[in-house]
């Protein structure tokens, strides 16, 4: 299957870029991404040209807190063009009921998109040092027992490389929750209830516990789509 796939940008330096580990973990999954550039005259019309049937969100840097209706307060390396470029991949997929993947600022961008908001600091809003780049590892917890069943587990070990995030009360109402760090409450993955979208606030990309369990979940999500 043929993926669409945001990338970064770097506003200051006048470039695109995509991280090294995200295309030979897609293709290990069955996928081919196609990047999708941020400067584009009409995003539409690029994806429509490209025939692919998919999106996958990447990390990166942070959403602009005015998309969510907050000042900003810790947010950085804002990139509003890719914003916006990714809210239009965004329509093109849920009018056309394409399958999408969100990876940590994916599923942030999800839960902004269908009207959710973010935590913009983990550590100084919420007092929580589980996420973040200087641990390797934390524990979540499966909550919806449809995604336990295809994980084969109630639990799971996974990367942490986020200071934003979502919380319970952020929401967007369209989403469910099914994993969450029991430690602080910060959602981890998320599903919408009609459309074949879902996102981890993990990277599954690069190495992480959870590789082999992200795997039979992915697999299943874009071969058969939404399964609850």
């Amino acid at each position: 299957m043929k993926v669409a796939l945001s990338i970064s940008t770097d506003p200051e330096r006048g470039y695109d870029f995509v991280r090294h580990q995200y295309v030979p973990y897609l293709m290990s999954i069955g996928l081919l991404p196609i990047v999708i550039p941020n400067h584009l005259g009409d995003v539409r019309a690029y994806v429509a040209a490209l025939d692919v049937e998919g999106l996958v969100l990447t990390g990166g840097g942070d959403i602009a807190p005015e998309r969510y209706g907050q000042p900003n307060t810790a947010s950085n390396e804002l990139a509003p063009t890719r914003d916006q470029t990714e809210s239009v991949l965004l329509d093109w997929a849920t009018e056309q009921n394409r399958p999408v993947l969100g990876i940590c600022r994916g599923v942030q961008m999800i839960n902004v998109y269908f009207g959710g908001g973010l935590v913009q600091d983990i550590l100084t809003e919420l007092g929580s040092r589980v996420h973040g780049k200087g641990n390797d590892a934390h524990d979540i917890q499966i909550c919806d027992p449809r995604f336990a069943d295809v994980i084969g587990a109630d639990g799971l070990r996974v990367n942490t490389y986020h200071h934003q995030g979502i919380s319970r009360d952020g929401l967007a109402p369209a989403l469910n929750v099914f994993a969450v760090s029991p430690a602080d409450g910060v959602v981890e993955g998320v599903f919408h209830r009609e459309k074949p979208v879902i996102g981890v606030q993990w990277h599954p990309e690069r190495p992480t516990p959870s590789t082999e369990a992200d795997a039979r979940r992915f697999r299943r999500f874009f071969e058969g789509g939404a399964w609850w």
